[in-house]
């Protein structure tokens, strides 16, 4: 009676701990996408370029100092240290594919082929260097896909495809 009772008082906290894990890289996800456009937006209502830098963990702002000959990105303007959650890993799962087809990098941050790990907006809050940021648990895999025109979508990779989050 006992062995029965624990089981369906557990139960729940069970299935409660996967559901928590897959919100928390979800909150992770949408962290990521709140900052990309935050800085897309200030990019254009100050009418400068702005780029994020992504180094690990940490992410650094830089913006375009217009009394310098241009196009630049000189000015830092602010370093987020330890920006991503510890709980989260960036890079890939076995077995997943990049969002476009192909490999994901093993550090998880793809933009532009050129730039490495630094998403560049222009003024208009166009992106010069799309890509993704991939973010897994060791069990789920979500992606974070920024196109050329700013445009910013999660998505889950649900064992063979991938699913865009709402």
């Amino acid at each position: 009676m006992i062995f029965i009772l624990s089981i369906i008082i557990g139960l729940p906290f069970w299935s409660g701990s996967r559901w928590i894990a897959r919100n928390r890289l979800k909150n992770e996800a949408v962290k990521i996408r709140s900052l990309i456009e935050n800085h897309r937006t200030i990019a254009m209502a100050m009418s400068t370029r702005r780029a994020l830098v992504f180094q690990g963990t940490d992410v650094q702002v830089l913006m375009e100092n217009l009394s310098r000959p241009l196009p630049n990105l000189d000015s830092l303007v602010t370093v987020l240290n330890n920006f991503f959650s510890p709980r989260v890993k960036l890079g890939g799962l076995a077995g997943a594919q990049a969002l476009m087809g192909g490999s994901i990098d093993s550090d998880g941050i793809m933009f532009g082929i050129s730039q490495g790990n630094t998403l560049i907006f222009t003024a208009f809050g166009l992106v010069e260097t799309p890509g993704e940021i991939y973010v897994n648990d060791g069990r789920n895999l979500m992606c974070v896909a920024v196109n050329g025109f700013g445009q910013v979508r999660i998505y889950r990779w649900d064992g063979g495809r991938w699913n865009e989050v709402k």
